[in-house]
């Protein structure tokens, strides 16, 4: 059964694409690769933007939130994250080679000629933007994903910081489905929710999701080279597809004193 990865540069996406390649025949790669602002001109132009789309104030509130991200909470997170999915003096890199390319959008020529060229039986998906027909219908068997949230009810962005919001901790989970032409709308193979501890960051949760879905992908391939994959929808459940919590740094710190109190509710 050959399997071939799409997927794009994290930690959390390193970690899933090695517990794949340590257990199934990943016949390639492809890793969306979207380009970053790189000059200062760039970023004059996206601030001008919002502050046509936001205003000045709620602009200024979302560069703040940006600047406190960058200061204060992404060198922890990334410490977080290491701890929990490379402890120890494990490097965050890949630990097999295959075939490999880089793409700045998945859905590009480049991407779909490298897939055509290996006829995957199928394309498992960690971690990139909406796929098309035309790379999603390239497998033999279908193309998989993984969701770091519970569908239908929690769709598209930040599944598990709406989750917390919403005060539905049972609603953090994971959810490897089958690709179709909606966003995260393709039937469920396996579904899992991780369980909130007191303990738990954002981190931390989004790490367990990490790797109970790695598991959960592993079974759903095992399930379709066997030919005994089974699929189930939750039609008679209300759906929603989110998108990505529009946060500034007064939204950030009420969304850490809900998810405190909700904490103490556990």
């Amino acid at each position: 059964m050959k399997v071939l990865v799409l997927t794009s540069y994290t930690p959390h996406n390193v970690y899933l694409v090695n517990r794949l390649t340590s257990k199934k025949e990943i016949v390639a790669k492809v890793t969306e690769n979207r380009p970053l602002l790189s000059s200062n001109r760039q970023k004059m132009e996206v601030r001008k933007k919002m502050i046509q789309k936001y205003g000045l104030i709620r602009t200024l509130n979302k560069l703040f939130y940006n600047k406190y991200k960058t200061v204060y909470v992404n060198s922890r997170s990334a410490d977080t994250v290491k701890n929990l999915l490379f402890p120890g003096s494990r490097e965050i890199k890949y630990t097999l080679d295959v075939p490999s390319i880089e793409t700045a959008n998945i859905n590009d020529k480049k991407c779909i000629d490298f897939v055509s060229a290996y006829n995957p039986d199928i394309i498992a998906v960690c971690g990139t933007g909406v796929i098309k027909p035309e790379v999603f219908r390239l497998s033999r068997y279908g193309t998989i994903n993984i969701h770091c949230g519970i569908t239908p009810e929690y769709r598209s962005a930040d599944p598990i910081l709406w989750a917390l919001y919403n005060n539905e901790p049972d609603k953090v989970g994971v959810t490897v489905h089958f690709v179709d032409e909606g966003i995260d709308t393709g039937d469920i193979i396996y579904q899992k929710a991780v369980g909130v501890t007191k303990d738990d960051n954002l981190d931390a949760l989004y790490c367990k999701c990490i790797k109970t879905g790695a598991e959960l992908m592993i079974k759903a391939i095992d399930d379709i080279e066997r030919g005994e994959v089974k699929t189930f929808r939750k039609d008679a459940v209300p759906g929603r597809a989110y998108y990505h919590m529009d946060l500034g740094i007064w939204q950030y710190m009420n969304f850490l004193r809900r998810f405190k109190r909700l904490k103490k509710s556990l």
